[in-house]
């Protein structure tokens, strides 16, 4: 019988973090990893280039969870070997093709009784439990407008994914239908935890699949805070800090958030939706740092596969409800 959990991508912050968090709740782990490194849980090497050569790592894991980015190179390879060995698969990934990608195998993770869910971090998981709940307020909703803030530091990885393409083309889902869209094109202000902030369009953002999927709303808009230099970004200028910052500054930043920042950081969701009447529903999250919370939605939904609360198939997280928030932390806040 399957009892194991594979940590892929365990070397990096984000696999170090979630070992923590994993080790804490007693989950049966096993570390996996490209190369080796020193660990005194069992150890796993190898690659991604051969969907059998991945199949031979799983036959006693009952769920692989992929924190080896980027997502776009892992997630197929790691998915196509999850069904042939009928283990359920999870991760991290936040951007719509990451999804739409993951979607394709719908079918056949429902034929093999698997569970796919990208997404299972802070990256998706209180946006679409917002969108759901939101949704649930006024359930003839034809507008959705998502939103987040975070306070705190970021990994080099994450700051990788996101300068590469910082100024290219995303989408907005008008109409049921995915459209070209800008970064930065349009911004509006939210107030949380008694502050205002203000937010720009991120067309890149995996809820413009997930809010769709999990809401079936036909007009979707997403937002996220950045930074004065990486909004001037998106809209084209500054490009040459860009390319400074990954092609020499990255490597000399912190590898992520410190203890200290893990502990003062706070995120901001906000959700609304509107119909054809012109009535509005609002929804606002206020949780942990955006690492912890990803350390601590991985851990939940991994506890629930293990114990067999599973939906064949491609899921998205608001699947488990609002609870899978609010029985985690003591200090988020659904309005």
């Amino acid at each position: 019988m399957k009892r194991k959990i594979l940590i892929y991508g365990a070397g990096g912050y984000m696999g170090k973090l979630f070992t923590q968090y994993a080790s804490q709740k007693q989950l049966p782990i096993v570390l996996g990893s490209r190369d080796f490194f020193h660990s005194k849980e069992e150890l796993r090497v190898f690659t991604l280039e051969s969907t059998s050569g991945i199949a031979e790592h799983l036959h006693d894991i009952k769920l692989v969870v992929n924190l080896s980015g980027p997502f776009v190179f892992t997630q197929k390879p790691l998915i196509e070997a999850c069904l042939l060995t009928s283990t359920h698969y999870i991760d991290i990934s936040g951007e719509a093709p990451e999804f739409e990608s993951a979607f394709r195998f719908d079918s056949q993770a429902k034929k093999s009784n698997i569970m796919l869910m990208p997404g299972a971090g802070f990256g998706v998981v209180p946006t679409d439990i917002a969108a759901k709940l939101a949704h649930q307020k006024l359930p003839d909703a034809t507008q959705l407008i998502l939103a987040y803030v975070t306070v705190g530091g970021a990994t080099r990885g994450t700051l990788k994914t996101v300068l590469k393409d910082i100024h290219k083309e995303g989408i907005e889902i008008v109409n049921g239908k995915a459209v070209k869209a800008m970064p930065a094109k349009s911004d509006f202000n939210f107030v949380a935890d008694g502050k205002r902030h203000r937010v720009v369009y991120n067309p890149w953002r995996g809820d413009l699949f997930t809010a769709q999927y999990s809401t079936n709303i036909s007009n979707i808009q997403t937002y996220a805070n950045f930074p004065g230099f990486v909004e001037s970004m998106m809209k084209g200028k500054l490009l040459w800090l860009r390319d400074f910052i990954l092609n020499r500054l990255i490597n000399l930043l912190p590898v992520g958030p410190s203890e200290k920042e893990l502990k003062k950081g706070k995120t901001y969701i906000y959700a609304e939706v509107s119909n054809a009447k012109g009535e509005t529903a609002k929804v606002n999250i206020e949780g942990p740092e955006a690492y912890v919370f990803t350390a601590q939605t991985l851990t939940s939904i991994s506890l629930k596969i293990m114990n067999d609360e599973v939906f064949a198939g491609f899921q998205t997280p608001s699947i488990y409800g609002s609870e899978l928030i609010l029985s985690n932390f003591d200090n988020v806040i659904i309005d």
